[in-house]
């Protein structure tokens, strides 16, 4: 996880975009049970009957436990608009909260939140609104070196991956060879997840034959697509993203039609 370290105001700026939690009327929140315990998310459901394609999306790290903001939930509406179940995951549930800056305590709590998310999607195994093979992971920051691990370690769940500026930690490159079908977005000045995650994961998928597709964004620092971060947020690179995002999701889970 030592790709996650920076020093100085980076990382707070980063909190920012985290720390504001509402649940908006635009999701249902709901919980499933890991280890025992239960663990919080919210989702969105589309219309008409299913089993529907459904997308798993995992926020980054937050110095809150209800990490769901405004902005994911409209990320949730739109998919779900487009016929995706979608779910967001607070894998913060059983732990506290970690922030950007604070390495040490994601890797301790990193088995647990694979934990909570391998829960999860046995949980949509077991929902019939769901094609259970039809489940997508999409990440952010944190939540993406988490669905990478996922479909690293087992694979079998998870029919594609959208990862936002995160990567494969070195301790699981093995399962490159069996990674779903990847899409890899991220900017080449980002201060907080450097841009060499991105070229070492396209050099490992490509090495082992794995369907992937990655966009690196000239210019574009960490968190482009959060309008929250102004500083950093740019329309046109977040609308391309966007458009690419539900373009492949589209293509690996035969999606809604009107994706575009």
């Amino acid at each position: 996880m030592r790709s996650l370290k920076v020093v100085g105001g980076a990382f707070a700026a980063a909190t920012l975009l985290f720390a504001a939690s509402s649940a908006h009327a635009g999701w249902v929140k709901g919980e499933f049970t890991s280890g025992g315990k239960p663990v919080n998310e919210y989702h969105c459901v589309p219309k008409g009957a299913g089993p529907h394609p459904a997308v798993v999306m995992l926020h980054g790290a937050s110095q809150r436990k209800d990490s769901g903001n405004a902005e994911y939930e409209k990320m949730c509406g739109e998919l779900a608009d487009l016929g995706y179940y979608v779910e967001f995951i607070e894998y913060y549930s059983q732990t506290d909260a970690v922030g950007p800056g604070e390495p040490v305590q994601m890797k301790e709590n990193f088995p647990v939140w694979l934990a909570e998310i391998h829960s999860g999607l046995d949980a949509l195994d077991e929902n019939p609104s769901v094609d259970s093979h039809r489940v997508a992971m999409m990440g952010f920051s944190l939540g993406s070196f988490l669905s990478l691990s996922a479909g690293a370690i087992d694979p079998s769940q998870i029919a594609a991956i959208v990862e936002y500026y995160g990567g494969l930690p070195p301790n699981l490159q093995y399962g490159a060879k069996s990674m779903p079908p990847t899409l890899i977005l991220h900017g080449d000045k980002d201060v907080l997840v450097p841009v060499a995650n991105a070229h070492e994961l396209d050099e490992l998928l490509t090495k082992n034959n794995r369907p992937h597709e990655m966009k690196i964004y000239e210019g574009a620092n960490h968190a482009f697509n959060f309008p929250e971060l102004p500083f950093w947020y740019n329309a046109d690179d977040a609308r391309d993203a966007w458009s690419r995002s539900v373009k492949f999701l589209a293509a690996n889970l035969n999606g809604d039609s009107h994706a575009k």
